[in-house]
């Protein structure tokens, strides 16, 4: 079990001088600012397809909401095409279109806010990216108004950090998703 208290160090060296509740609630910020830019933490669920209405329920985990659909496939793996063989409206309700009992929908989660202090978070996200969300969080607290710690241009600095950290988390996520998509090329013989 991940808990965002262990990059509090992180945050305070970044950030030093300020009590250890603001540092939290502003990891809290920017974990979750995190989730939801890279799409990273994701859940994959095999659900049932109402024969009638053709629409699916999903649980995401709890305290936490879905932020976008990123793979349906039916039983035998093969990528369903969005627009085509289902859809999914601004809501993240899923109507298959096609024909199928049941499919198996991989999305993504944002946690909802407030997040509580011993909430469990993604221990993947802390494990591979803890400089860049201490820098969220920093970045965050560099911005508090009439702070001894209030630096815009080092709130600048740690932002460069934490947006490359999402895009490499977003990059990741995408090729994982995708990697059933690419398909060897056949070689030809130009004369």
């Amino acid at each position: 079990m991940a808990e965002l208290r262990d990059l509090l160090p992180l945050v305070l060296e970044k950030c030093s001088g300020m009590p250890n509740q603001s540092a939290i609630d502003q990891l809290k910020k920017a974990y979750r600012n995190f989730c939801l830019e890279s799409g990273f933490v994701q859940q994959t669920e095999t659900v049932d397809v109402d024969p009638v209405t053709g629409s699916v329920i999903l649980y995401p985990e709890a305290d936490h909401y879905i932020h976008s659909i990123n793979v349906v496939k039916d039983m035998n793996g093969k990528r369903l095409e969005l627009g085509v063989s289902y859809k999914a409206d601004a809501s993240n309700n899923v109507t298959i279109v096609q024909g199928h009992s049941k499919v198996v929908i991989t999305y993504s989660i944002v946690p909802e806010m407030p997040i509580d202090d011993g909430v469990d978070v993604n221990a993947d996200v802390l494990r591979r990216w803890p400089d860049e969300i201490a820098a969220g969080a920093a970045s965050l607290l560099r911005l508090m108004p009439d702070q001894p710690w209030t630096n815009v241009a080092l709130s600048d600095f740690y932002q460069r950090d934490f947006v490359k950290g999402h895009r490499e988390a977003y990059r990741i996520r995408v090729v994982s998703n995708d990697e059933d998509q690419f398909q060897t090329q056949s070689k030809r013989d130009f004369f």
